[in-house]
């Protein structure tokens, strides 16, 4: 039974690991595409095809994908933190 928990989290582990460079594209032209496009965030979902739409929600809102979200979002405002002027 030991060895049957070891190989879940080994791949859970994994599975977060590998998603965090998917996860920081994402967000990452996500970004650049709000800055293009000059529109807020919820105009931007607007014009978004079905398809463009069920992928971000997928890839964003899947609970799996959550620790690997909130790492990839870290690592974004950290390299891009000096672009925001207030």
């Amino acid at each position: 039974m030991d060895i049957a928990y070891i190989i879940i989290w080994s791949v859970l582990i994994l599975y977060f690991l590998i998603m965090i460079p998917i996860q920081y594209s994402c967000i990452s032209s996500m970004k650049e595409l709000q800055k293009e496009s000059n529109l807020t965030h919820n105009e931007r979902f607007e014009k978004m095809t079905f398809e463009e739409e069920q992928l971000h929600y997928h890839l964003q809102s899947n609970f799996f994908t959550l620790p690997s979200n909130i790492i990839a979002m870290l690592i974004y405002k950290i390299r891009h933190r000096k672009e925001k002027v207030f």
